[in-house]
């Protein structure tokens, strides 16, 4: 009597058949917990803390850039950078202290001190904010922005996200603090102030989506494994 292989072989193709499935599960389920997962959309703050946010932006700080314009005097006018210890120097004024001044407290302080040399003087005085966009975005870098600059706008001056950055992954790191700012089809402009030092960082998308070619290529060659060990 002849010994019979069929056992052999179909222990091989249950072998074969319980690894391709494993693959395939593997992958499927690295894809869906890739596509499903989002952040924590941060809190939604109520006006007060809006408000309180916004008027706690309007001080100047260092880094600010400033740009001083006399009327009818260009030799008065200037570009200047706040320091790192929050003076400022103005031309044959000296040196003062502009940190936590508002921009209106700062332009009378500067008026006043004008006068002393200038006739009644007519000045007109533009704060910028100093803001770091980072991570995954097309331009990366230190932008001067008006305080009345939103987080998108600020997002949008960077060229936006790049091939791999996701919007819904922005995090906002201010004073030493990370903060995740939620889905970006609920940013609202109004409660989404930018502070002078903030670093806006653009987080890149799941792997899956990323890598999406790669991984639809390994599901097929798993599916014609399977499919090779059923045929078998």
């Amino acid at each position: 009597m002849r010994p019979t292989h069929h056992a052999p072989r179909a222990g091989r193709r249950a072998r074969a058949l319980a690894a391709a499935l494993g693959i395939v599960t593997c992958l499927w389920g690295a894809a869906s917990h890739a596509l499903t997962q989002t952040p924590a959309a941060a809190a939604r703050p109520d006006s007060a803390t809006a408000r309180a946010a916004h008027d706690s932006a309007g001080g100047v700080a260092p880094g600010d850039r400033l740009i001083l314009r006399v009327w009818r005097e260009p030799s008065w006018s200037d570009s200047i950078v706040v320091s790192p210890t929050g003076t400022i120097v103005l031309p044959r004024v000296g040196v003062f202290r502009a940190a936590g001044l508002t921009p209106v407290a700062l332009t009378d302080s500067i008026r006043t001190r004008l006068a002393v040399y200038l006739r009644e003087p007519v000045i007109d005085l533009v704060v910028l904010r100093r803001v770091a966009v980072l991570g995954s975005v097309k331009k990366p870098g230190v932008y001067f922005v008006d305080p009345v600059t939103t987080l998108r706008e600020v997002v949008a001056q960077a060229a936006g996200a790049d091939e791999e950055g996701d919007l819904n992954r922005i995090e906002v790191v201010r004073d030493g603090e990370r903060r995740r700012v939620g889905k970006w089809r609920d940013v609202a402009e109004s409660t989404a102030p930018i502070r002078s030092g903030d670093q806006v960082i653009v987080g890149k998308r799941p792997w899956f989506s990323r890598n999406m070619a790669t991984a639809i290529s390994s599901i097929a060659v798993a599916a014609s494994v399977l499919v090779t060990a059923f045929r078998r």
